[in-house]
């Protein structure tokens, strides 16, 4: 008998040497599914970081833009749509408000960003600054005003108007 078991527990042991091929194909998927959830997230970080640097670069030329006509002595007169050079689907607007406070206007400029299919996405950045009157040039008051209904709202809200 004690043969006749050595030789049942040999043939057990040959048979649990490998993988079945259900073990393989099972692992592989595993596997596949867990690359390309990496891919994926890694993918979607690397789009997300490009937005953000792209972002970051508007504010700065944003800001670049502030300094300048705040440097000259020129007047500041409000425009729409500025581009920057290294930012060709970004526009910058300068707005110029009345402000509750006599004497002082509310310098508005804003980033925008412009898809190639002409859709206008969420992304802007906007930065406000107090100048003194003697700074600003208005257009002439028979011109379209240039008070844009979006920011009107914002900046209602935002001197208690």
């Amino acid at each position: 008998m004690d043969k006749h078991a050595s030789q049942d527990s040999l043939n057990l042991r040959r048979g649990h040497c490998g993988f079945t091929l259900l073990e393989i194909l099972l692992t592989t998927t595993i596997l596949l599914l867990g690359l390309t959830a990496v891919f994926h997230t890694t993918r979607s970080a690397l789009q997300k970081m490009a937005a953000a640097k792209e972002l970051n670069d508007a504010q700065n030329a944003c800001q670049a833009v502030l300094n300048e006509l705040l440097a000259r002595n020129n007047p500041i007169e409000p425009h729409i749509g500025k581009t920057v050079e290294h930012l060709p689907r970004w526009k910058i607007r300068v707005d110029i408000y009345p402000s509750f406070q006599s004497g002082l206007y509310v310098l508005h400029l804003s980033a925008q960003q412009f898809l190639p299919d002409g859709m206008i996405p969420d992304t802007r950045y906007q930065l406000i600054r107090w100048v003194p009157a003697s700074r600003v040039r208005l257009p002439e008051p028979a011109a379209e005003t240039f008070f844009d209904y979006e920011y009107s709202n914002g900046f209602d809200s935002l001197f208690g108007d």
